[in-house]
């Protein structure tokens, strides 16, 4: 009897704690009396939208859904800047906070532990490659997962690593956790976590009171280019450009001031497809393993589409290609158009082409880079891309001279594989 007496009262009490933390705000210039509270589809209040009057361009982060605290935090029941901006982030997807905003229960929750196990979050092959290439292998034995994040929490010095400060100089723009807009020019433009790949309108003009960045499902090519541009320098050769040795002629420059030749582009990149098109999700995101080297992780082969496998190699299905008739498609993601699919030819199926890869074939050039050397200056300084502050020991890379030439090549595991030296 005195639960059904007091149960109505408990509910009045609670009522009035809320209310308590709205109350408040009638004393806000930005409300007036009377004015409806913003409320969201579940029926949340919403005071950030008392102010801001942004307009999310996509449908599935509309601001009525999921309001501005759903993503960016802060105390949504108060319209004081102070308190309402509290504990708020800028980045929803920034690595370091991904768990309370994109990794909600009801939104992502299954991709956090994947992105940060990812190649593009952890650096690992970078990382494991040049502390072999130093001869500080034993750091590894020490730390087998040792990745960009581990760095950013501790600061290995110089007498624990040259390699590592290496890769804090000339290798750490191109990861996740890079926070967006730290560094200055082309470098700010990368990194952020998943607005790294899904953030549409970086760096536009943000002046404006209606403006709400963009995201987006889709990644085009121009967006992987950011970071793919090195090494192999995969990111130019697939759409016909090539790295000069600069200094001398060139048909096109760079985001980042690098003087690029036209060449002749892949096939793939002819017919229109771009690199999700072909690299599935698991592949670019991550799926839940720990990789140490691109090999491990890479996934889709020639075959998968050419021999009709429809399967990558760890046995996923490759959800854009389709069966028309008796042919096989591959869909492009962004245009919905319909590839079709050739067969290998048949000198491809002869018996002495077996160790054969298909690119020891059908790699039409490769770039040569000849004599590289690094030299490093202890009494000079240099950015330190982690921290984007300048520190001691600064780092230069030379090289004897680049061509494009026909690919080397070499035998891995038994197979004829095309090869960059340098």
């Amino acid at each position: 009897m005195f639960w059904k007496i007091t149960f109505p009262l408990l509910l009045g009490f609670f009522f009035l704690f809320l209310l308590s933390k709205i109350i408040p705000l009638a004393d806000s210039e930005k409300v007036e009396k009377g004015q409806e509270i913003p409320l969201l589809t579940t029926g949340r209040p919403e005071l950030c939208l008392v102010c801001h009057k942004e307009r999310v361009p996509e449908k599935a982060h509309k601001e009525e859904i999921v309001g501005c605290s759903g993503c960016h935090l802060g105390n949504p029941l108060t319209t004081t800047k102070a308190l309402a901006h509290r504990g708020m982030v800028k980045n929803p997807s920034d690595l370091r906070v991904v768990e309370r905003t994109c990794g909600q229960s009801n939104c992502h929750p299954q991709d956090v532990n994947k992105v940060r196990n990812s190649l593009m979050a952890t650096n690992h092959g970078i990382i494991r490659r040049l502390l072999v290439v130093f001869g500080e292998g034993k750091l590894l034995e020490k730390n087998p997962h040792l990745g960009v994040s581990d760095l950013i929490k501790k600061n290995f010095s110089l007498q624990e690593s040259y390699a590592l400060d290496y890769f804090r100089k000339l290798c750490g723009s191109c990861h996740l956790y890079l926070e967006k807009g730290r560094l200055e020019g082309f470098l700010g433009e990368k990194g952020g976590g998943c607005s790294a790949c899904h953030l549409a309108d970086f760096g536009k003009n943000q002046k404006s009171e209606s403006f709400h960045p963009k995201l987006e499902k889709l990644v085009p090519l121009e967006r992987c280019l950011r970071c793919h541009n090195r090494s192999g320098r995969i990111g130019f050769t697939y759409q016909g450009l090539y790295e000069t040795a600069q200094g001398g002629i060139y048909d096109v420059k760079w985001l980042d001031g690098r003087e690029l030749l036209k060449i002749e582009a892949d096939v793939h990149y002819k017919a229109g497809l771009h690199c999700i098109d072909c690299h599935t999700r698991e592949e670019i995101m991550g799926d839940g393993n720990f990789y140490y080297s691109i090999e491990g992780a890479l996934e889709v082969t020639c075959e998968s589409c050419h021999k009709g496998i429809a399967k990558t190699s760890k046995g996923r299905k490759l959800t854009n290609l389709k069966i028309s008739g008796n042919k096989l498609y591959l869909e492009g993601k962004f245009t919905g158009r319909l590839h079709q699919i050739r067969a290998p030819a048949k000198d491809c199926e002869q018996p002495y082409h077996r160790r054969l890869s298909c690119s020891a074939c059908h790699s039409q050039y490769m770039p040569q880079c000849m004599g590289c050397h690094v030299r490093f200056d202890p009494k000079e300084r240099h950015l330190d891309k982690l921290k984007a502050i300048e520190t001691r020991g600064l780092w230069e890379e030379y090289e004897s001279y680049r061509e494009l030439q026909r690919p080397v090549l070499a035998i891995k595991e038994n197979i004829v594989v095309p090869v960059t030296p340098g």
